[in-house]
């Protein structure tokens, strides 16, 4: 059983370790054979599989193309139709600029999703702090603000509140008990921000002849009205449940493939019909993030199996760290985000969920703490690591195309956990997840 789960568990821990110390102690090595690492890592995962698993093609089946393709095909259309839509923003940056911005942005996450709003702003964000000469802790406050704390309102938000509301959470218990996590996480980080920028800013002499805290003359414009009415369209088909099997010739067709085909559909079009004066895609840091997310739910999918069915030993786990019963929700807040920060924060979310072993009626009445929990720490905490969300290594990728010197995996897992952390703390201690 041990020599098991070392053996099932051994290529996620590698690929962690590869993502969080080769590009910093070997950077060259790791540029010219990241390609090459990853797929041993890949290939030892197949191979763990089939000796361990009982059924092992059904495992890795399911998680590329029930798992993986979906996610890259969201992805992709998300990528594509943010790329189709230019937004400018004519003014000086500004602390306040950006406060704004971050503000707009986190509130536009859970209403497009945060991939899709992330992948909208990324760029007018990189353009409107052009004039910035130390832009990092910039990145790093979007991919938390609005690339995942901003999820936290509605389902359409962030995937793991979406497969909660497709096991029967409703829309309204949501918004009752996430607006004030989604405000005061938003105000304590902005607090942050504030007090940061201000103390870069007053040491960059070079830049503060281009900033100010504050420019009034401003002036906003979007092209690309199509691609706009598609990401909506979009974000749509993404929180609805088409639970359509259609009949073509005699085969069946599953609802995730009518999804995918529409998404594809949309990306075609968008590329057709895209404004020549935007410019081109570069589709370099999609790919990149396309790669190592393949890689990720490769050596993902065993680690779930495992915990999937080892359920009840998880649960004693909780239980135990949980003062005998009395800090269940606490426990699972801390689990929860553990796994969420460093596997992905949608199976993670389902996991827990399941393991409470409560129905969704039972979870948003005697038991909403423990749903509080879960939903909290699963869309918050996906921020903590570049491969805790989806658009996390998208931003990042997007960022050092752009000439940005970003953190490495460590730092910014360290950076993430300096601001998330303490706020986690003390919004615990003030609203006990109820």
């Amino acid at each position: 059983m041990l020599l098991s789960t070392v053996a099932l568990i051994s290529p996620m821990i590698c690929v962690l370790l590869s993502l969080a110390l080769l590009p910093l102690i070997v950077p060259k090595f790791w540029k010219k054979h990241e390609i090459k690492l990853l797929s041993i890592i890949s290939l030892v995962s197949f191979i763990a599989d089939f000796t361990y698993i009982k059924n092992p093609s059904h495992l890795i089946s399911h998680a590329i193309f029930q798992d993986y393709l979906p996610f890259i095909i969201m992805l992709f259309t998300l990528f594509t139709l943010s790329n189709g839509i230019n937004i400018k923003i004519d003014a000086k940056p500004s602390t306040l600029g950006n406060i704004i911005f971050l503000i707009i942005g986190g509130t536009i996450s859970s209403l497009i999703g945060t991939t899709g709003s992330a992948m909208l702003l990324i760029k007018p964000f990189l353009e409107f702090n052009k004039k910035r000469q130390v832009k990092q802790h910039l990145i790093i406050f979007f991919i938390i603000i609005i690339a995942n704390i901003g999820g936290l309102l509605t389902p359409l938000g962030d995937p793991p509140l979406l497969l909660g509301y497709l096991n029967g959470i409703d829309f309204a218990w949501l918004l009752k008990h996430m607006y004030k996590y989604w405000f005061f996480y938003i105000l304590l980080c902005l607090i942050i921000f504030t007090i940061l920028d201000t103390i870069i800013l007053a040491k960059d002499k070079d830049a503060r002849e281009h900033i100010q805290y504050y420019d009034k003359n401003i002036s906003i414009s979007i092209n690309g009205g199509v691609n706009i009415i598609l990401l909506i369209f979009t974000a749509l088909i993404l929180f609805i449940n088409i639970n359509l099997n259609v009949s073509i010739m005699g085969l069946e067709v599953s609802s995730i493939f009518v999804k995918d085909s529409i998404l594809i559909f949309f990306s075609i079009l968008s590329l057709r019909l895209r404004d020549k004066d935007i410019g081109e895609i570069n589709f370099k840091p999609f790919i990149e993030v396309a790669r190592t997310f393949l890689v990720i739910f490769i050596v993902l999918a065993p680690v779930l199996y495992l915990m999937q069915h080892n359920t009840d030993s998880i649960h004693q786990f909780v239980d135990s760290i949980s003062n005998d019963g009395k800090n269940i929700p606490t426990a699972y807040f801390l689990l929860c985000s553990l796994a969420s920060a460093f596997l992905d924060n949608a199976p993670s979310y389902l996991l827990f969920f399941k393991m409470s072993g409560c129905t969704a009626k039972e979870l948003m009445t005697n038991s909403a703490p423990i749903l509080t929990a879960i939903s909290v720490s699963s869309v918050v905490m996906g921020s903590l690591s570049y491969i805790g969300n989806a658009p996390n290594m998208m931003v990042k990728n997007i960022a050092v195309n752009s000439k940005i010197k970003m953190p490495s995996f460590i730092a910014y897992c360290l950076y993430s956990s300096l601001i998330i952390v303490p706020i986690s703390y003390i919004l615990i201690k003030l609203f006990k997840f109820h």
